[in-house]
This record gives C-alpha cells, structure tokens and sequence, in this order.
C-alpha cells in the first residue's frame, strides 16, 4: 500500500543535508581554541608563522600579542638590509629587506623610517627589536621599531656630545665646531666629516636596557665620543631624561651588554663593569673586575700578526654567564683567504693596486668566572648560536630552529674605521663562522662589496 505524504507535514531531511551537518558538528571549531591551548602552539610557531596565525580570526590575533610575555618567543634575529644609498647602489629600490635564517626567505618591508634612516642619518644600534637611528640633519636620536613604527625621541645631545654649532655644505659635509674640552679628547675629531663619518665620531654603539613594550621605564646605553665614555639616558612615560656620563674605568671601551637588570661593560684590557639598572633613575655601580692584563689564551689570540689583523670584542649572554666573543679581521685578504701587508697590493705587473678588502677570518670564546675574576677559554658553543655586529648581541638555542647552525658565529660588519675608506667596499663582512671546522661561509650573498649602510641584526618585534 503506498503511503503519501501528507498536506503541510515537514519535508524529510534529504541526505546531503543530513550528511553536511554531521560534518559541520564534527569538525574541529578552531576558532574556540581556548587560548592557554592555542598560545603554546604558537609560541613554538616561526615568526613568520605566527603572523599568519593571527589572520585566522580575532581570537587568534589576540592570543598571538600575549607572545610578547614569552622570554622566548624573539627566537632568532632576522638580517636587516636597509635601503642603500645613491653611492653604493644603482638600484632605485628604496624598500627595507629582511632575510629569515631560519626560512633562507628575503622579504620586503615598507615602513615610515627607512628615508631617514638612509638618507638623513644612521642606525647606530638595534635591540630587542628596536633601532636607535641618529637623525644627522636634526641632531638627534631615536627609537623605533621598524615593524610597528612605534617612536621615542631622545634628548638633544649637541652640548653632551661637545658639539657647538654645525652646518652643511652644498656638497652634503659638515663643518662642526667643537667645544675645546671635546676637541681635546681624541685626535679623530675633525671640523669637516660627511654623515656616514658621523657615527665614527659620536657613537659607536646604542643598546636597550629592556623591551619598551614589556617595560615602559627603559634606558638607553650609548658607547660614543670614539670608544671614551658610556653615556644613559632614562625614558618613562613623561618621556625622556637627559643625558649623563657613567663612570666606568678606563677607555677604550668595547662593547656594552643588558641582561636581567644588569648593565656590563667591557672596557680596556678586559676589565668587566656591572650596573644595576633596577633603578627608575640612574644605574648604579655594583661590581668591577679590573684586569691589569689579558689572560694567557686571550693575549695569544688578540697578538697574531697585530700589524695584520684587528680585533672587535663583543659580551654576549648565554645560558645565564657572560662570554667575550674575540673577533679577527684580516685587514687585507685576496680571494684565496690569504692575510696581505698594504705593501704587497702594489705589484709591477698592475699598474692599479690589488682591491683586498677586509674580511673575518677567525672568532674566540671566553666565559667570565666571577669567582675568580678573569677570563677563561672555551672551545665550543655547543647547541648554541651567537649574533654579533653593531646589535645587542644575542644567542639562541640552534637545535630548536630550523636553518640555523649550532656552534657558529653569525656576524655582520662593524668596521666603522674604516667602512667608508674605499668607494668599492664596505659593509660587506657578514657571514657564519663555524667554531668546529674554523670555516667560513656565507648565510646570505649580496651583489656587491659596497652595502651602505651595512646590514644589521634585528629581533622582530611585532608589538
């Protein structure tokens, strides 16, 4: 007997109506992740997958900006390639590039900054994701994060500097008129420099005291007035302090390091000075360890062939102790990696000198035992990896990141003496240097020997 179905009763479900909400019910909803599920997850994401991450939806946007608690999450720093100047590049690309170690990945950025940074100054320092530029037209310095475009301006530092009055010629130099006490202090100081020479001058390096987005009552440490003073500045919420010169052994100074409240110094001969920066106000001195001479090992690495080599010293925090990475320059190197005197560039069979840039050729390791107070040699590095340059150095955990090789050296170019001495190169002595083998190579080629400004090391910092 057939069935009808009868006047206004319900159409029955068809199957692939049925079928289709069975699926719906039981496929994952991932946009209800509950976030201490979801920010786990994403903090073992690269930095590039965790922007990704964040389109997804706005609950996982703003899971993803709680990243910024996790001590851990700035894995590794990026290459950060300004853009270059009419000297140094024919190419009118006036976009920032930055290349991922960990994806071997360049990409190009557009922000507010890189006119200014190219054009009318120079980066003098990047740390935790920030960079603190020199504003050579305006005197001035500031932070800012290339990522977010967040900017602190810093107090004006032409009377801390020693620095009178100053004018441009047509052809883009300075003429500086100096106070007779900063005139007095170094015999590189000179009326006529051009901007680039400005960082060899002023500052040689600028450092945070913390991320300005987990605490906004951070310092700004600057090595300047050719390696002779250590200079702080405080910044708050009503702004920046003024400037003030922090008493700290004897000059030359090398490198500068901030790590846990802590600011240290390294300074002539080795000598380590720590400050507490726990302070609102100023740091204050806590420990010096003065070393009257190098540690046998540390002599025997900074006196090979000292007329052929120079030496860049950087403090670099690892697994919670303080290491002095030793760095050696040959200051003439031919394409076979031989170490050349200035004098053999000149041969009878060309009528030009052999162009024989500078180049990295060897790095050393030394660990600070405070107990005993002197440095002490090592060989390895382990499953770590050290970033030096003109960055806050940094270290991070290689095994855990894809691309990046344990127990090496990453580093940039920081020969500020003598990056501008030639128009056909400078800036170009990046590389990774293994601790293993004592081979090195490339991470990253670029087209040319003359990068103006140089690359530097750079934390993103998306926050």
């Amino acid at each position: 007997m057939a069935i009808k179905r009868m006047r206004g009763s319900p159409s029955p479900p068809s199957i692939a109506n049925t079928e289709a909400k069975r699926r719906s019910s039981s496929m994952p909803k991932w946009g209800q992740l509950v976030g201490d599920v979801l920010l786990p997850i994403l903090n073992r994401l690269s930095f590039v997958d965790v922007q990704r991450a964040k389109t997804v939806c706005l609950h996982w946007n703003s899971v993803a900006k709680q990243l910024k608690l996790y001590t851990k999450f700035h894995r590794i720093p990026w290459l950060l390639i300004p853009p270059q100047d009419e000297e140094s590049s024919a190419s009118s690309d006036t976009n920032t590039k930055l290349f991922s170690i960990e994806e071997g990945q360049l990409y190009s950025s557009k922000y507010g900054a890189s006119k200014e940074i190219c054009y009318q100054g120079f980066c003098v320092g990047s740390s935790h994701g920030y960079m603190i530029s020199i504003n050579c037209e305006r005197n001035t310095l500031f932070v800012f994060n290339p990522l977010t475009e967040k900017r602190t301006e810093l107090p004006a530092m032409d009377t801390f500097l020693g620095r009178i009055s100053e004018d441009m010629d047509n052809g883009g130099e300075y003429l500086i008129e100096f106070s007779p006490e900063a005139a007095s202090d170094s015999r590189f100081y000179r009326g006529w420099t051009c901007s680039r020479q400005l960082r060899e001058h002023f500052i040689q390096k600028a450092i945070l005291s913390f991320d300005p987005c987990l605490n906004k009552s951070f310092g700004v440490v600057l090595i300047c007035c050719q390696n002779s003073k250590i200079a702080f500045c405080q910044c708050g919420d009503s702004g920046a302090m003024s400037w003030m010169y922090l008493d700290a052994m004897d000059a030359p100074f090398h490198d500068i390091m901030c790590h846990e409240n802590k600011l240290y110094v390294l300074a002539n001969c080795g000598s380590l000075a720590v400050w507490d920066l726990g302070s609102d106000s100023f740091p204050v001195s806590t420990q010096t360890i003065t070393s009257l001479f190098w540690s046998a090992p540390l002599r025997q690495t900074l006196n090979v062939s000292s007329d052929l080599y120079t030496s860049r010293l950087y403090l670099v925090e690892s697994s919670g102790g303080v290491l002095l990475v030793v760095r050696r320059i040959g200051e003439f190197v031919d394409e076979e990696g031989r170490v050349l005197r200035e004098g053999d560039l000149l041969t009878d069979k060309a009528a030009e000198p052999l162009v024989c840039a500078y180049r990295t050729l060897l790095f050393g390791l030394f660990r600070m035992d405070f107990d005993k107070e002197t440095w002490v040699s090592i060989t390895s590095l382990d499953d770590q990896a050290v970033f030096v340059g003109g960055n806050h150095s940094a270290s991070v955990l290689a095994c855990d990141l894809p691309g990046c090789e344990k127990n090496s050296v990453y580093f940039t170019d920081d020969y500020w003496e003598r990056m501008n001495e030639d128009y056909l190169y400078g800036g170009h002595d990046m590389g990774v240097y293994n601790l293993e083998d004592n081979s090195v190579k490339h991470f990253y080629q670029l087209d040319a020997l003359k990068i103006q400004p140089p690359p530097c090391w750079f934390l993103p910092n998306p926050w």
